[in-house]
């Protein structure tokens, strides 16, 4: 599954641990500073800590993209937020699909 913004895209795939795990890559080639990139992973994880509960158990890893190191701190959440819905719902989806395939 993937959900994409314009900063930041997310890729998911089933894992069988009964929780959803998280990876976060920022290159230096995106967010040449250290301290912006540490201040945008630790966002990351902060946001996937209080959201972990909706989403299904899936391996999700977050890619940084150009314009990233840009965005403020609500634009950042703004993006995380929707990116969220939209791969819980995606997620969701694939998993009620797979199973309906299965039975």
């Amino acid at each position: 599954m993937k959900a994409v913004t314009a900063e930041l895209t997310m890729l998911a795939t089933p894992n069988n641990l009964g929780f959803p795990r998280i990876g976060v890559t920022l290159s230096k080639k995106r967010a040449k500073r250290a301290v912006d990139r540490n201040r945008i992973k630790r966002k990351i994880r902060e946001s996937f800590r209080l959201k972990q509960h909706k989403i299904p158990a899936f391996d999700i890893i977050v890619i940084g993209k150009n314009g990233v190191v840009d965005l403020s701190q609500e634009e950042l959440q703004q993006r995380l937020d929707y990116l969220w819905r939209t791969l819980s719902k995606r997620c969701a989806q694939y998993l009620s699909v797979s199973s309906d395939s299965t039975s």
